[in-house]
């Protein structure tokens, strides 16, 4: 929590980070919970947070890292066709969707764990309750 606290605040430190964390801009992040963009770069100083680098190098930091084969190969990937933020906007729901496609049942994951990965091991009256 930031150190001045005020009893009519507009929008949480929580808000701010989360909304930070996914890398929107201050300018967003203040329209969005109806605040001055200063007040978010204030609240972000008292937290000892940096602001989500949303211009000029964020695709550098992004990129410099990864291995020259790697870049070369993103780079085929995109173009006028398809930007970059769609790119990275397909991956995100891609990788979303796969999360959440193959979550089990807590009856799943019980047979997994105690029949192993063979269900036919638990005997059909084992598993209908006694009527």
């Amino acid at each position: 929590m930031s150190k001045v606290y005020r009893v009519n605040r507009k929008a949480t430190d929580e808000d701010i980070i989360k909304m930070n964390a996914v890398g929107l801009s201050l300018a967003t992040i203040a329209k969005t919970l109806g605040i001055h963009p200063t007040t978010v770069t204030l609240r972000l100083r008292s937290l000892n947070i940096e602001p989500a680098d949303t211009r000029r190098t964020f695709m550098e930091n992004v990129l410099t890292p990864l291995p020259t084969h790697v870049v070369d190969w993103l780079a085929e990937q995109v173009g006028p066709q398809y930007e970059i933020r769609s790119y990275v906007r397909d991956l995100l729901m891609e990788a979303y969707n796969n999360r959440h496609q193959y979550q089990e049942s807590a009856h799943e994951r019980f047979l997994k764990r105690y029949a192993g990965t063979n269900s036919e091991l638990v005997s059909e009256g084992s598993t209908k309750s006694d009527e």
